[in-house]
């Protein structure tokens, strides 16, 4: 049923909102990888005593398939997410809004051209309208501002995250029916947590680890299990019902929720360009979602 596949791609969504929240309202002087090992350390603890079992059945297929999993713990764990950590010392966060949204086109890309998957003209005008809803949403309306952005190293940092978070996503696809979606994100978190907890270590002195505050404790938990275990479980099984293309383009909600959040927790101010963006990024959702799947002749796959 595709309704619940474009449901949990928005819950997954929805979860990730609150990253800029919680950095803005909560978060002290955490560094990128603190963050990451914190939140995935606590995620691998969560799912392995319901996924134990399974990974133990499975462990001759994962012992086969270790460049698969790590490959995806690198790009989905160690990477994705850690670079927007990274990033956000340097790019500011308009840049950081607006070179994210590459994500989806990303992804779609790789379904595109690797797995042959069909992507219809109205595909497309739906992701460019959901860009553009999206640029109005992170530039308030003044859309000439983007051509008076700075480049600076995070920039780069925000694209590759962009891209590994797509690859990653791509490298879904290839799961066997078999194994569950729980087990493989659990087997995915662990090999993330395995590069990650080295590095905490080698760039994070013993005596700052012993500084960190109930604050911090707090945000590992909270990140460890809503915006890891169940944001990318849910978005996970909504890649495996739906397709790229259709999850993807739930992901241009990100920046509306957010927005929304930021007024309720933060009492930050919402302009009607903004709502107007928003309008905007739903009408090319709904472009994307109200449609009969595509066809083989109607596809640019027939017309490549």
């Amino acid at each position: 049923m595709k309704f619940i596949g474009y449901l949990f791609a928005l819950i997954a969504v929805f979860f990730w909102s609150f990253n800029n929240i919680i950095a803005k309202e909560h978060a002290t002087d955490l560094t990128p990888i603190e963050f990451a090992a914190g939140r995935w350390l606590v995620a691998a603890v969560i799912l392995l005593p319901f996924t134990f079992k399974e990974l133990w059945a499975n462990r001759g297929y994962f012992k086969k398939r270790l460049l698969w999993i790590f490959s995806l713990g690198l790009s989905g764990i160690v990477l994705d997410n850690t670079l927007i950590y990274l990033a956000a010392e340097t790019a500011s966060a308009t840049n950081i809004g607006i070179l994210s949204i590459l994500a989806p086109i990303f992804l779609a890309l790789l379904s595109f051209f690797f797995l042959h998957k069909p992507i219809t003209r109205k595909q497309v005008l739906g992701m460019l309208i959901a860009v553009f809803g999206v640029l109005i949403v992170i530039t308030k309306g003044h859309l000439t501002d983007i051509r008076h952005l700075k480049i600076a190293v995070g920039d780069f940092w925000v694209i590759a995250n962009a891209a590994f978070f797509a690859l990653y996503s791509f490298l879904q696809f290839s799961k066997p029916k078999n194994i569950s979606q729980t087990a493989l994100l659990s087997a995915t978190v662990w090999a993330g947590v395995i590069v990650l907890l080295p590095l905490l270590f080698i760039y994070t002195p013993l005596p700052v680890l012993r500084k960190l505050t109930l604050v911090d404790y707090s945000l590992f938990i909270y990140l460890g299990i809503f915006n890891s275990v169940l944001a990318y479980l849910f978005w996970n099984n909504a890649l495996a019902k739906i397709g790229a293309v259709q999850t993807g383009i739930i992901y241009y909600l990100l920046p509306i929720f957010t927005m929304i959040e930021a007024a309720v927790v933060l009492k930050s101010e919402i302009h009607l360009n903004q709502i107007i963006g928003g309008l905007i990024v739903i009408c090319g959702i709904l472009l994307v979602t109200l449609q009969k799947p595509p066809k083989e002749a109607s596809s640019l796959k027939k017309q490549a």
